[in-house]
């Protein structure tokens, strides 16, 4: 099975690099282009099934990729795909944690697979999430090939897993797509050239 998943449109908290994990801000824009422009690859890829996070900005977002599609898709709600829970650190800038709370922030941001925000989860909280979504779906789904609207923490966090790299290597910008085969382990982000090679 093979899995597309697609960072969410652009938000006003994106927009100014705070910590986004369970606040639920709608997109900035409708009609978002870096949304739209992947339409015509999903339908060369023939995507038969959508799942999103349940978060307002995967919801508007499928809903942009939805309008261009074929409306018969069946479409899913999993909050296994949210967002890491930065917990009191949730809304919060990278400055103002540092000065404020520096000796947790910098551990945090050294070893964030073992060390969470206060009241907040640890990536390996999120790993131990997304592996149970993906076994799932690949025990359980006939459908050959997915779109996964999730957020910029879940992508990261997969593609470290299967790379083997720091999960701060990875930029996923807003509307990016990437692409997974969960069985085989192969993760890599879709080049707009793409788009028309199909």
């Amino acid at each position: 099975m093979n899995f597309y998943l697609l960072r969410h449109g652009l938000t006003k908290w994106n927009e100014k690099g705070i910590l986004l994990g369970s606040s639920d801000p709608p997109l900035l824009d409708q009609n978002d282009d870096e949304i739209l422009k992947w339409v015509p690859f999903l339908q060369q890829h023939r995507v038969e099934m959508m799942v999103h996070s349940g978060m307002k900005r995967t919801i508007e977002t499928m809903q942009i990729i939805r309008k261009q599609l074929n409306t018969n898709i069946p479409i899913m709600q999993d909050e296994r795909l949210k967002e890491l829970n930065f917990g009191d650190w949730e809304l919060k800038d990278y400055d103002g944690l540092y000065q404020n709370q520096q000796e947790l922030f910098v551990k945090w941001l050294h070893d964030p697979w073992q060390i969470s925000p206060p009241n907040g989860e640890t990536l390996q909280q999120l790993k131990s999430r997304l592996i149970s979504f993906f076994d799932q779906w690949v025990e359980e789904s006939a459908s050959q090939s997915m779109l996964v609207i999730t957020h910029g923490g879940p992508i990261r966090a997969l593609y470290s897993m299967i790379h083997h790299t720091s999960f701060y290597e990875l930029n996923v910008r807003p509307g990016s797509l990437f692409y997974l085969n969960w069985q085989y382990k192969e993760m890599r982000e879709v080049d707009e050239g793409e788009i028309k090679d199909g």
